[in-house]
């Protein structure tokens, strides 16, 4: 029997739709076992990140606003409790406490954040025990997939700074942790999302230090974050009951943003600024809105109004809340604001990609209580019964006032105990007593019966057999339901309408027969759903508790194109830029080259081809099952649309993208999204504030002063600052409201420029690998990297970041480079592995003048696994292309990087793959039957494993693999000597512990499971990792790993991983082990050839050692080594692990080589001693003969 305790927050945290689906069909024809699923499950599988935006946090891009804090705090001269973005709904929270509100983020407000000399600064107090703790966060329905902080010793602070990533309980730590001291500058704190549960909408990060104020200054804080993060959401109502029938009645969710409340000028401690109370504070909530047309007043909505008063009323049963409805037609319509304390209006945006309705007759028959008689279902048509078995019988159960749980069969009356075993044998399980005195007392939580309290809850559950036991997984749950619920209505028909409200999608008949169901709509995109109630006789009601699933508007978009056309329209030059931070461009400037024969007056610019991973299918690079309808403002499509969705509804379901992602003018001034400026920290003044935000309209930007202006330039012509508006609606608009429209809004700015002149491009050549291993066989040319600077037309070199070139000037360069033997100039194209144009303002193709060329000409000429390193802001829709980071001091891959096998690779920075991109690598392997499918490898980045098993996980490619290294000391055992050559064991672990590989590092590899291919019988298997990072690959033609010792027949074995990316051919005579048909290979045993050729992205072993010579295979083993280590004599390749033994009869002496802990323990695990050694310091203990295990290796004591 499964005994497990549990908590009701982890049965929360677990429930998935998998549960949901497993048991849909059988839901749908037993009504009751739905109730129980209705309460936890959710609508649809979450599907991993889909785009990813990148955003600064800084002084320049968002306000610091002062708290008026705890009475004990220190006021710090343009510190604040938050900050928050210009325009994005992000804030970050600082305090001395970990106390949390509701929504997840920080309660109790301390001015720990400020802004010194332009740059921010985070403070933790003069107290070693006054720590600063912080939330950084983004609204429900967004998600963080990366951060990058990088901090200076602050030239104020008096003490060191520790800074860490932590859960919100502040007790765990979640990335990794980084310590600024006195005089470091550029320290690093990082994480990238490597799947799509380990970040979420909130960050936390803690700032601990000794005594003294701690500060540092933040030279960058950079996130990236996405909002297709699909959730769950099961409605309540803001009321437990309605006083009157209403037509229109507010359903609240929590948007997890924060309300600051009013915020007036303070004055504390010498220091005056507007400030907000803490105390004040509260979780931004938003409406829902379910009303029938007598519901809408003046185009919009507004609940409470009286209407026909068709929403009669409102039930909770402790899981969930039930509207009650009379006959009508209704609509549930997202919303489009929150209200703030002072009435003002906040802009939210959501779509609804899911709803789940649930409806009843009479909706007190879905609960239960003490006192009540009850079935104990699995719901799944089985009921629970006296021996504890769940079988088609009915079976009922009286849930007692004191709440025992009692059945009759035959003459006996059965009590539910729980019962925990013999005191020598302490177990816990579910049993029955006829005893009365010895029944437990159950309690309820939901739909739920359980033993214990709602901390510590044993649920009573089902197990696969059909038996009731305590169980954790909610999907194993048993439910109750009521075995005599109250008379119900004669019934009603309850409709769905489909995506478009104007066909049923799905409907239902209720009577006493049927009176408990469920509708599902899936797929959808909508600013509403349609419901109608029909066939109730007067007096009764429809009972439908509402459940969606939503998903954040996205007016975020990747990267978009710059096209420069002539004034005649005739030919246009076209560059695309990524959309970081707001900007567009290298730092937010786009200096447009074209050459000079393509004209200097009158050149009209246009934005155009915007881009998003999120799109849906009706864009040419979008998919089914994503969702963003992103468009220019003042795009053909927008000028249409105007404000009014729903009088354009069929335009905006299917309009033509290519009149929305082109945009001819621009705006003159940036939109004002909140008025955070006026009241950001040492601001002073009268009258009282409150935080507020604004939506885009025309209307608004006019009124703040902006104008559209078409983009015409001329040669000479100094920057100009351009901006445009990108907005994301709903795709099918139904509600019958008119205002507002289901749209957010974000702009982008970019200084631009034209410049008209022609350069000279300048390639230099590096060296990488003077030659490789390729699938034909050694190769003796070279491999290089390419780096592009240019020359002006006197012949000077331009500074870094300046200038332009066309591809095709690019590879008319390395081609005449090559034909010239310019210095380390490859034999052809094919053998540079990367190409670094990083150093220059931009690249320029065309898509319609084969003179200009196109970016993937350049990667067509390259190596098979070249890298194109692209500057800030610039980049190009191919895979293998990165871009320089915002802080400059490596790339970010905005697309995917794809590596090839068995072909050079060579990276010259590290690159961080965006949590929305991937980098994958494919091996196929022959399936012999003399093979077991082990396989060496090396990957340049890193792998996200279990860190229980050090097994990776493809579930897309359906393959499965576990990471092995070979142990570190005693790694060698002697199964059978086998003539003049000796085959011995080479003993290996899985991976464990952690929760990524090292990038650049030599593994084994076991296919646990792997795709047959049709063509030539191999297995394949594809790693594909999100959110990695590739690390600078090291120079020379091997990395080196670390070695692995041990002995055989008393003689000693090193053996030393060498990785390779380049492939080598090495000389039989070296005496290395290379890696054949699941085993390591001795050269010297080759006869057919003089060299071993190994293959990019393997490794073989270097070996050292008297006893090395005569080794012929070393076979891999999983088992333990059970030869012992002699250490009569000193042990010298301990000293790697830090120590060295020595014995005499009956004693062990260890001597630390450097500080550790020493552990002893025998062969059956139980410690036999322990002792913290300083390096030098020696410690004896007495022991019988024999094994023992000292810090993993195992040492013979005779």
């Amino acid at each position: 029997m499964f005994n497990l305790l549990i908590s009701w927050s982890r049965l929360r945290s677990r429930t998935t739709f998998d549960c949901y689906m497993e048991k849909l069909k059988l839901l749908i024809s037993s009504c009751r076992g739905m109730i129980r699923c209705a309460a936890t499950a959710v609508l649809l599988t979450v599907g991993m990140a889909a785009a990813a935006q990148t955003v600064s946090i800084s002084p320049k891009t968002g306000n610091v606003i002062s708290a008026a804090s705890y009475s004990g705090e220190s006021h710090l001269r343009d510190f604040g409790g938050v900050w928050v973005h210009n325009q994005l709904p992000m804030t970050l929270v600082t305090s001395d406490k970990s106390d949390l509100m509701e929504s997840g983020m920080m309660k109790e407000h301390a001015n720990n954040v400020g802004v010194v000399d332009g740059c921010l600064v985070f403070a933790s107090g003069e107290s070693a025990s006054i720590v600063n703790h912080m939330s950084l966060s983004l609204p429900k329905g967004y998600r963080f997939t990366g951060y990058k902080i990088v901090m200076d010793y602050e030239k104020d602070s008096k003490a060191p700074s520790t800074f860490k990533e932590m859960d919100g309980t502040f007790k765990n730590l979640k990335g990794s942790s980084v310590t600024v001291s006195s005089g470091d500058k550029g320290k690093i704190l990082q994480r990238t999302s490597l799947n799509n549960t380990d970040m979420g909408n909130i960050l936390y990060f803690y700032q601990g230090h000794t005594e003294g104020m701690a500060r540092v200054k933040v030279t960058s804080f950079v996130v990236t974050f996405e909002c297709t993060d699909k959730f769950n959401e099961s409605l309540h109502a803001g009321v437990t009951d309605l006083a009157n029938p209403v037509s229109c009645i507010a359903l609240p969710f929590q948007t997890h943003r924060t309300d600051l409340g009013e915020i007036e000028e303070t004055t504390k401690q010498g220091y005056t600024s507007y400030k907000y109370n803490y105390q004040n504070v509260k979780d931004l909530s938003a409406d829902f809105l379910l009303y029938d047309q007598a519901g809408v007043v003046n185009g919009t909505a507004v609940a409470g109004t009286a209407g026909d008063g068709a929403i009669s009323s409102v039930y909770y049963n402790g899981q969930l809340t039930f509207v009650g409805l009379k006959n009508n037609t209704y609509w549930l319509e997202t919303p489009t604001d929150a209200i703030t304390q002072n009435g003002t209006r906040t802009p939210v945006g959501y779509r609804i990609v899911g709803a789940r309705l649930l409806y009843a007759n009479n909706a007190h028959s879905i609960g239960f209580q003490k006192g009540d008689n009850i079935y104990i279902t699995d719901g799944n048509g089985k009921y629970m019964n006296s021996s504890l078995k769940f079988t088609n019988t009915k079976v009922e159960w009286t849930y007692d006032v004191d709440g025992k749980v009692s059945t009759r069969s035959g003459n006996e009356t059965y009590y539910l105990r729980h019962d925990t075993g013999p005191w020598w044998n302490p177990t816990v399980s579910l049993k029955t007593t006829t005893n009365r005195s010895e029944a437990s007392v159950y309690n309820t939580k939901g739909l739920n019966l359980f033993y214990g309290s709602v901390e510590n809850a044993y649920v009573i559950s089902y197990d696969a057999s059909g038996n009731a036991v305590y169980d954790g997984d909610p999907k194993n749950n048993a439910e109750v339901v009521n075995a005599n619920p109250p008379e119900t209505s004669t019934g009603f028909t309850i409709k769905l309408y489909d995506k478009t409200g104007e066909a049923v999608a799905q409907q239902a008949k209720v009577d006493a027969n049927h009176a408990e169901g469920e509708l599902l709509l899936t797929k959808i995109n909508n600013d509403a759903i349609k419901l109608q109630i029909e066939g109730l006789e007067e007096g009764q009601e429809a009972f439908v508790c509402f459940q969606v699933q939503l998903e954040a508007l996205n007016p975020y978009i990747d990267k978009m194109d710059i096209t420069c056309t002539q004034p005649s329209g005739e030919q246009a030059l076209k560059k695309q830029y990524l959309a970081d931070d707001f900007t567009i461009g290298t730092d937010g400037k786009v200096d447009f080259g074209v050459p000079t024969n393509f004209g200097t007056t009158g050149l009209r610019f246009a934005f155009d081809g915007l881009h998003s991973k999120s799109a849906d299918e009706t864009y040419p690079a979008g998919q089914v099952g994503k969702n963003s309808r992103y468009h220019f403002v003042k795009s053909d499509y927008y000028e249409l649309i105007g404000e009014n969705l729903q009088a354009h509804r069929s335009e905006a379901a299917n309009y033509d993208y290519t009149k929305k992602v082109r945009v001819a003018v621009a705006g003159d001034k940036a939109f004002y999204c909140n008025n955070s400026d006026k009241f950001k920290a040492g601001t002073t003044g009268s009258g009282t504030f409150y935080y507020e935000e604004y939506r885009y309209t025309n209307a608004a930007y006019n009124t703040q002063g902006g104008q559209w202006k078409e983009m015409v330039a001329n040669s000479g012509d100094d920057y100009v600052k351009r901006y445009i508006v990108v907005c994301d609606e709903t795709r099918y608009n139904i509600a019958p409201t008119t205002t507002p429209r289901h749209a957010i809004y974000a702009y982008y700015s970019t200084d631009l420029k034209l410049t008209t002149v022609d350069y000279t491009p300048e390639i230099t050549y590096t060296k990488v690998y003077d030659d490789a291993v390729i699938p034909t066989g050694p190769d003796k040319n070279y491999y290089v990297g390419a780096t592009l600077r240019l020359r002006d037309e006197t012949g000077s070199l331009l500074p870094e970041g300046t200038g332009y070139a066309f591809t095709k000037q690019i590879i008319d360069q390395i081609n005449a480079d090559i034909a010239a033997h310019k210095a380390n100039a490859p034999v052809d194209a094919n053998h540079i592995l990367y190409f670094d144009a990083s150093k220059v303002n931009s690249l320029l193709f065309s898509s319609n003048n084969a003179a200009w060329g196109q970016l993937e000409d350049l990667k067509r000429d390259l190596g098979m696994n070249a890298l194109i390193f692209l500057p800030t802001g610039v980049t190009d829709n191919h895979d293998n292309v990165a871009s320089k980071s915002l802080s400059g001091d490596d790339f970010i891959a905005e697309n995917n990087i794809v590596l090839e096998d068995q072909w050079p690779f060579f990276s010259p920075y590290d690159i961080r793959i965006n949590a929305a991109n991937e980098v994958s690598y494919k091996r196929f392997v022959a399936n012999n039957n003399d093979t077991k499918k082990w396989v060496s490898i090396v990957m340049p980045f890193t792998v996200a494993i279990n860190a229980e098993t050090g097994q990776y996980t493809n579930e897309d490619d359906k393959c499965d693999f576990t990471f092995y290294k070979m142990n570190a000391t005693n790694a060698f055992s002697k199964p059978n000597p086998s003539g003049i050559f000796t085959d011995i064991d080479a003993h290996f672990s899985p991976c464990t512990g952690v929760s990524t590989t090292q990038p650049n590092d030599a593994y084994i590899v076991r296919i646990d499971r792997a795709e047959m291919t049709e063509k030539d019988a191999k297995l394949m298997f594809i790693l594909r990792q999100r959110g990695s990072t590739i690390v600078k690959t090291p120079k020379g033609r091997t990395i080196q790993g670390a070695a692995s010792s041990g002995s055989v027949d008393g003689q000693n074995v090193v053996l030393t991983p060498q990785a390779t990316f380049s492939g080598a051919e090495v000389d039989r005579t070296q005496g290395i082990f290379y890696f054949n048909k699941d085993k390591f290979v001795s050269s010297l045993a080759l006869e057919m050839s003089n060299t071993v050729k190994v293959l990019p992205f393997r490794s073989y072993y270097d070996c050292t050692g008297t006893g090395t010579r005569n080794i012929r295979y070393i076979n891999i083993s999983l088992e333990p080594n059970n030869d012992p280590t002699d250490i009569q004599e000193v042990t010298t390749d301990a000293t790697n692990a830090g120590f060295v033994f020595s014995s005499q009869a009956g004693q062990l002496t260890v001597k630390a080589t450097k500080d550790l802990r020493v552990s002893v323990r025998n062969v059956s695990g139980q410690t036999i001693d322990v002792k913290a050694l300083k390096a030098g310091e020696s410690h004896s203990v007495k022991l019988p003969s024999g094994i023992y295990v000292v810090n993993g290796t195992k040492v013979m004591v005779r």
